[in-house]
């Protein structure tokens, strides 16, 4: 038997390099999930909040510096801080920063908001050309089976899978991005007093709560009536306390006209942030994001004594289907108020009682960056300014607290990234596509200028979903949404 009649015989044998053909074809052109490169619009940075603060901790085994951000809306005279902390830091420790490095920071990981611009009729256009095509490959095929052409045939589905694998989906997005030391009662210690910049500090530990309430009140602090007992817990636990204050000539010297950050730096395997003492004074909510440096890229950071939740984020969209967090384009106008009433949401839906991962990623990369290129290496320069060189992965986590709700001060731990990437998989929310971990992002997309043809219709069809996602994402209210749209 030759060729020619096993060909001639058993013409089965070139059906399935026929379907493989078809079928290689068929899913090459499926519709691909978006890559990150979309037009960034808008963010939503801690300035939308009144009663916000802020902290950057970098983290590297027992060391911890803190650079806490002083938001004092009265007169600076009036300002004080008492930080419970774990050791008494040296005075070389101590020092001030400068606010650009947290602002930076906010401005790198905060919740973005970014455009797409579709091209459906190209699109729609190279479908019809495919489809041409696969008709043609099949009606030669049909025609070269019965000829009994079976060599012809197997050039011919070589050639058809070279094509395949080289061309590329007709569904593949073409968006571009625009992208004295003292004994005060023998019971409160004075551990050093020293002034640094424009804040006198003072560093105090304590047997007992009254002494070290008479203490604070004898030297001019305000001090609530609930501190006592607050305090006790915090003796009781070995703390000391980091006692802040404004010193006015040194103040008027500096002529920034605004409090800098302090940076305390120290050594202690307690990875913790205290914010209880912060609760005493506050009339409502306050919101504490929080900034943690680490040097290894593969770690990143959660609360260990409440949930840490990742915020509602896009992950999910595709050129032809729409994702549960895209929104209607009158949001590019409005992103602030969106973020603030999905935060609100999300945090009565988690019990009141969780912290919120909004970024996790590394610092020299970004997709889609809310922040220009050439202000990721202010960023970097900013670090390296202040020694911290290396410390280039980030989270960032958003905190809305009350006395009620965080009875207990925060305690942080290391996570790894494969934590982080295996928790957003399994909630849907993992960005395969970016090198981010983690970003709180949504998505607006229209189609290009112009666009006349039978995928246009897509987006309007789309418009109901926008709609619904956006009253399920913030509890407004469906039909005021649509009379927007």
């Amino acid at each position: 038997m030759n060729f020619g009649e096993l060909t001639m015989n058993h013409r089965w044998i070139k059906y399935p390099f026929v379907l493989l053909c078809v079928l290689l074809i068929f899913l090459n052109v499926a519709p691909a999930a978006w890559a990150f490169c979309g037009f960034f619009v808008a963010k939503a940075d801690s300035q939308l909040y009144n009663s916000s603060s802020q902290v950057i901790i970098a983290h590297d085994g027992n060391r911890n510096i803190f650079f806490m951000a002083n938001d004092y809306q009265g007169d600076v005279q009036d300002f004080a801080r008492i930080v419970p902390i774990p050791v008494v830091p040296k005075r070389e420790q101590v020092r001030v920063s400068n606010n650009e490095i947290i602002q930076a920071l906010d401005d790198f990981t905060a919740p973005r908001l970014v455009e797409y611009v579709d091209r459906p009729c190209r699109e729609e256009y190279t479908l019809y050309l495919w489809l041409a095509g696969i008709a043609t490959v099949i009606s030669i095929s049909i025609w070269l089976i019965l000829r009994g052409w079976g060599v012809v045939l197997i050039i011919c589905f070589f050639l058809g899978l070279l094509i395949a694998v080289s061309l590329p989906s007709f569904l593949n997005q073409a968006n571009y991005a625009k992208q004295s030391y003292d004994r005060v009662l023998n019971v409160v210690t004075v551990e050093d007093q020293f002034t640094v910049g424009e804040y006198d500090i003072t560093i105090l530990s304590a047997n007992e709560s009254n002494s070290l309430t008479d203490w604070l009140v004898n030297n001019g602090y305000k001090i609530p009536a609930k501190a006592q007992p607050m305090l006790e817990s915090y003796i009781q636990q070995g703390m000391k306390f980091f006692v802040t204050k404004v010193n006015l000539e040194a103040f008027q010297k500096q002529g920034y006209g605004f409090l800098r950050p302090v940076v305390l730096d120290y050594e202690s395997d307690k990875f913790m942030l205290p914010i209880r003492l912060g609760t005493l004074n506050a009339v409502a909510d306050q919101d504490l994001n929080v900034y943690i440096l680490s040097r290894d890229t593969n770690k990143f950071a959660e609360v260990a004594n409440y949930p840490t939740l990742l915020i509602p984020t896009d992950a999910k969209s595709k050129s032809n289907r729409v994702s549960g967090e895209e929104l209607p384009e009158f949001i590019k106008d409005d992103f602030g108020n969106f973020y603030q009433s999905l935060f609100q949401k999300e945090y009565e839906r988690s019990g009141k009682n969780s912290a919120f991962l909004e970024y996790a990623g590394p610092l020299y990369k970004c997709d889609p960056c809310s922040v220009p290129f050439e202000k990721i290496d202010e960023l970097i320069g900013l670090l390296k300014q202040e020694g911290l060189a290396g410390f280039w992965a980030v989270t960032r986590l958003h905190i809305r607290y009350n006395e009620e709700n965080f009875p207990q001060d925060l305690i942080f731990r290391e996570v790894s990234d494969q934590d982080i990437l295996s928790r957003a998989e399994k909630a849907g929310k993992a960005f395969s596509l970016s090198p981010a971990l983690f970003q709180g992002r949504y998505v607006i997309r229209r189609p290009a200028d112009g666009a006349f043809c039978l995928s246009g219709g897509h987006y309007r069809s789309f418009r109901n979903q926008w709609a619904n996602n956006l009253a399920k994402l913030t509890g407004w209210d469906l039909q005021e949404i649509k009379k927007k749209m």
